[in-house]
Formats: C-alpha cells, sequence, structure tokens
C-alpha cells in the first residue's frame, strides 16, 4: 500500500527574485570607486584614477602610489631585456606584481599602506 503524503504547506511572503537580470543575485556590479581602486594596481592603468581624483582622499593615495609602482615595473621590464643581468629585472617584476596585489587588497579594505620604495617616489606625484 502506498502512503499518501500531505500537501506542503502554503507559502507565505514574497516569493524569491529571479536570479536574472533585474534580480539581487550574487551578479552584482562593484561601485564605480571599488573599480577605480582596483585600477590604481593595474600597471599604467594607475593614470585613469590618478587623473579621477580631484580631492586628496583614499582614491588620490592609492592612485599616485600605483602610478609609482607601475613606473617601476616598466624600469624593471626595461631591466629584463639587460643581457646578463636581466635576471633582476624579472626577479623585479615578480615583486612588483605581488605588491600590486597587495595594494589591491589594502585599497579595497580602506587603508592606506605605504608600498616602501614606491611611496616615496609616489609623494613627488602631487597633484
Amino acid at each position: 500500500m502506498a502512503e499518501t503524503l500531505p500537501p506542503p504547506p502554503p507559502q507565505t511572503g514574497p516569493p524569491p527574485p529571479p536570479s536574472g537580470a533585474g534580480g539581487t543575485g550574487a551578479a552584482r556590479e562593484p561601485p564605480a570607486d571599488k573599480l577605480l581602486l582596483v585600477l590604481c594596481y593595474v600597471g599604467l592603468l594607475s593614470v585613469v584614477p590618478y587623473l579621477v581624483a580631484r580631492s586628496p582622499g583614499l582614491l588620490q593615495f592609492h592612485a599616485r602610489q600605483g602610478l609609482a609602482l607601475g613606473l617601476l615595473g616598466v624600469v624593471c621590464a626595461g631591466l629584463g631585456l639587460v643581457p646578463f643581468i636581466g635576471f633582476v629585472g624579472h626577479v623585479g617584476i615578480a615583486l612588483v606584481i605581488v605588491l600590486s596585489i597587495l595594494g589591491i587588497v589594502k585599497a579595497l579594505s580602506g587603508e592606506r599602506w605605504r608600498i616602501p620604495v614606491a611611496a616615496e617616489l609616489a609623494d613627488r606625484f602631487q597633484l
């Protein structure tokens, strides 16, 4: 004999939002400020937040440091092309990548972390 199950209880409240467009699913776009903070540490694309940041603040701080770090990356890439000492440039590029990732993490958390070499160079980029 087959047992019959009781019907499910009626739902109270609104139905869950759809996961497509227009819903409040996990596919949200980050705010523009966070996008600019990430761009601060993406090589020479840090020029964009540097030009957008009009007033002194977190964005201008990270934009200056990111620009200095991007310039150091270009110098390391040029050094990597020189025979016999190119490995120094490759190590420098690896260090710039690691510092860029740390800079993105610190910028998104709202911290003002001074990168050891780039911070002194960044202090010369006053708007």
